[in-house]
């Protein structure tokens, strides 16, 4: 016993010997312990756990962006993807989107280095006591680390995950150390994604409210922080009452960081969702066609130009930014402008061709037109393949199925659910009417505005493009009467109304005339030109005697297209693209200076570094007075010609000269159109040539495609913003040119006439 009491004593009693042991034996333990976690962090660092990026990677964080298209005033028109991110810069975000960001998910990460060891100390306490959920432990620092490198942390089981985290803690560290505060929040917002396809707060904000992050209000910008927690758990458009109470909380937690007030609180936490949601899918939003036959430009650029290190861009994952030379104000205008008349004019023509098969009349008539259309559908193939006899395929043709169809009177996507037969699916879509419109710049050539069809998810036919061509009718002749005039035919060149006679052509060709005048009257030119006569043309082709002098006319203005020399190439049976028509109206518009249709401005990276500009492409083409005196000739269209209610049913008061065409039984409808700042053209028709409009009154020119163009015109000229003016036409320079020619034909009708009455 007394044994035990002295051990105890000794053990207190102080010994400065035996102290100095221990402290020094703690110290090292400390200290070995300190530099073995240390030398642990290095070893992670170094790849002890698993390969770590670098300090470069770090910097140079390589996340898929997407390639971003401009229009020309700076609107976001689309982008291609793998996933759909556009990177901004800290300036750009909302401070509503910071706060909340902050107040969530880190209320002290302005105060930590990486690691929230509070915050991590209680995540791992509350795990050990039953009922408590120990709560994130990770800084938004940790979690941006996991979402630059989330390819290093695919792990699973208790070691790993353990080893997950401990890399997650250096990585912060390094990301700490590399970057500031705000620039961290900027990373995070551009790696996080929000479902749909849309990865970053930009993308994110364009999604669901059409507008910059700068332009969230506190309540949008408290969603899309709350959807941080989970995309498709939290999506407000179908999880309404779940996201809108995690909206709320982010709400209150910014009034517990004094980022809100609570009578803001108590009045913003009231408000339901409102979204202007848009899909990015690109065949969704404004342009569709021509942001489409952009990224096939794009995907040309990039195989033959490469990177610094020699490698290819990538369309889908580079960030690049290509900035065009649309205005999303005029694509918008041109877009209604097509939907409003199309609705309209579809209805005409389902009403005038009801119960009739338009292929099967008509001299393009194709009477079986749709079995050949239903032998080369992907359903009739497969059907085929396994082994279906024609009657099997035939039975399954014609049995009504539940299907979704494009139609002008549809959704906000322009479809409807319905029953029908396969058999007549195809027979209704080879009759939803197309259109190609394009609007230019007269004098750069730089493309406003381009629709391509009338719904890309279920025509990707583009009859804007070069290579789709349809007969253009009657807006071929001003090429012929400015080929004329090249050869010294003046406006009151007058000429009779007879049948064409051309040496070595068969004597029926007679094409009919519009009979406004008697047979055999003298026609002054330009009034043949306004009334669109086929005959005063024909005569004029054959007086000029050789087609192939119009071949070489319609090439010198960049008509491409093979064009056969043969008399009636002068009425428009020849096929060529709108945007060869259109850039060669240009030459009309811009005094004989032919202009190129282009619509990419530059490319840039994502850093703002210029890759490529492309500048107006422009040439000499026809005089000077060949073109003025042309276009005053194609005024009268406008005044008092085919196109003659343009200007009161539109209220268009510009200076405006332009032509109507419609082809054979009404297959095709055209309007070319333009004044001193813009040219625009428009067509109307079918994916088949063999349907058809039903009359001259449904498939004029002046019917089915002038409106689209008229309604374009008036909402652009009515916009301020887009700078149209109302200049009048330039003159030549020289010009003594034009003095001498004679507009007013009344005084050398008389004399033709006093001349004839003298004849015996």
């Amino acid at each position: 016993m007394a044994k035990s009491k002295w051990a105890i004593g000794s053990f207190f009693k102080f010994n400065p010997k035996s102290f100095w042991e221990v402290f020094i034996r703690v110290q090292i333990v400390l200290w070995s312990l300190m530099l073995f976690i240390a030398l642990f962090f290095i070893g992670v660092n170094y790849g002890l756990l698993g390969k770590m990026p670098d300090l470069e990677a770090i910097q140079n964080p390589n996340n898929a962006v997407s390639t971003t298209i401009y229009s020309a005033d700076y609107e976001v028109l689309g982008s291609y993807y793998n996933e759909n991110r556009i990177e901004i810069s800290y300036d750009e975000l909302s401070p509503f989107l910071v706060n909340g960001l902050v107040a969530t998910e880190d209320k002290r990460f302005y105060s930590h280095s990486g690691i929230d060891l509070i915050g991590l100390f209680r995540a791992i306490t509350l795990a050990f006591v039953p009922g408590m959920e120990g709560g994130g432990g990770s800084t938004l620092t940790q979690q941006l680390a996991k979402n630059l490198f989330h390819q290093d942390f695919q792990h699973a089981g208790v070691f790993r995950r353990l080893s997950q985290k401990i890399k997650e803690w250096v990585l912060s560290a390094k990301l700490e150390r590399t970057f500031t505060k705000e620039e961290i929040i900027n990373l995070y917002f551009n790696t996080v994604g929000f479902h749909y396809n849309s990865y970053g707060i930009k993308t994110a904000a364009f999604t669901y409210f059409y507008k910059t992050p700068k332009e969230l209000k506190p309540e949008e910008a408290a969603l899309l922080v709350a959807m941080l927690n989970g995309p498709a758990l939290y999506n407000p458009r179908t999880h309404t009452e779940r996201a809108t109470e995690r909206r709320n909380l982010v709400l209150r937690r910014m009034v517990e960081a004094n980022a809100l007030t609570q009578p803001q609180y108590d009045s913003i936490s009231k408000l339901k969702i409102k979204l202007n949601f848009h899909n990015p899918d690109y065949r969704e939003g404004v342009g569709t066609y021509i942001r489409e036959y952009i990224r096939q430009e794009l995907k040309n650029w990039c195989d033959k130009n490469l990177k610094p290190d020699g490698s290819k861009w990538d369309v889908y994952e580079d960030g690049l930014k290509v900035f065009t030379t649309i205005d999303s104000r005029m694509q918008k205008y041109a877009e209604t402008a097509v939907q409003e008349h199309l609705t309209d004019l579809q209805d005409a023509y389902f009403k005038e061709w009801h119960g009739r098969d338009p292929w099967k009349i008509g001299s393009r008539a194709k009477p079986d037109l749709l079995e050949k259309m239903m032998k080369q559908s992907d359903r009739y193939q497969d059907l085929k393949a396994q082994g279906k006899s024609e009657e099997e395929i035939k039975k399954v043709f014609e049995t009504k199925i539940k299907m979704e169809i494009f139609n002008w009177h549809g959704d906000k996507t322009q479809t409807v659910d319905t029953v029908m037969s396969p058999l007549d699916s195809l027979r209704y879509y080879l009759q939803i009417i197309q259109v190609g419109f394009l609007a230019v710049d007269a004098k750069t050539g730089a493309v406003k505005a381009w629709i391509g069809g009338p719904n890309i998810r279920y025509f990707q036919l583009d009859h804007v493009k070069k290579t789709t061509k349809r007969q253009v009718g009657s807006t071929m002749k001003p090429f012929l009467y400015a080929l004329a005039l090249e050869r010294n035919y003046e406006p009151c060149s007058l000429i009779p109304y007879l049948a064409p006679e051309c040496p070595g052509i068969d004597a029926s060709w007679n094409p009919d005339g519009t009979g406004k005048w008697a047979e055999g009257e003298m026609v002054p030119m330009k009034d043949g030109l306004a009334a669109s006569d086929n005959r005063i043309t024909s005569r004029i082709m054959c007086d000029i005697g050789d087609p192939n002098a119009l071949v070489e006319f319609a090439h010198r203005c960049e008509i491409e297209s093979p064009l056969d020399a043969v008399p009636s190439l002068c009425l428009g049976t020849c096929d060529i693209s709108l945007f060869e028509m259109v850039g060669a109206y240009t030459c009309f518009a811009n005094l004989g200076t032919y202009s190129k249709p282009y619509f990419i401005s530059r490319i840039e990276d994502k850093n703002g570094t210029v890759l490529a500009q492309f500048s107006p492409t422009q040439k000499e083409a026809i005089p000077e007075k060949t073109a003025y005196t042309l276009t005053e000739m194609l005024k009268g269209v406008i005044n008092k010609g085919t196109a003659a209610s343009l200007r009161p049913r539109y209220g268009l008061q510009m200076p405006l000269a332009g032509k109507t065409g419609t082809t054979q039984s009404n297959a095709d409808a055209w309007f070319m159109c333009y004044n001193p700042d813009i040219v625009v053209g428009a067509w109307v028709g079918f994916e088949q040539p063999s349907v058809h409009f039903a009359s001259n009154h449904s498939g004029a020119g002046a019917t089915a495609a002038m409106p689209i163009v008229g309604a374009f015109l008036r909402k652009s000229f009515n916009d301020r913003a887009v700078q149209l003016k109302h200049d009048e036409f330039s003159a030549p320079e020289d010009s003594s040119s034009i003095i001498s020619i004679n507009w007013d034909c009344a005084p050398v009708m008389d004399t033709v006439k006093k001349k004839q009455e003298q004849q015996p």
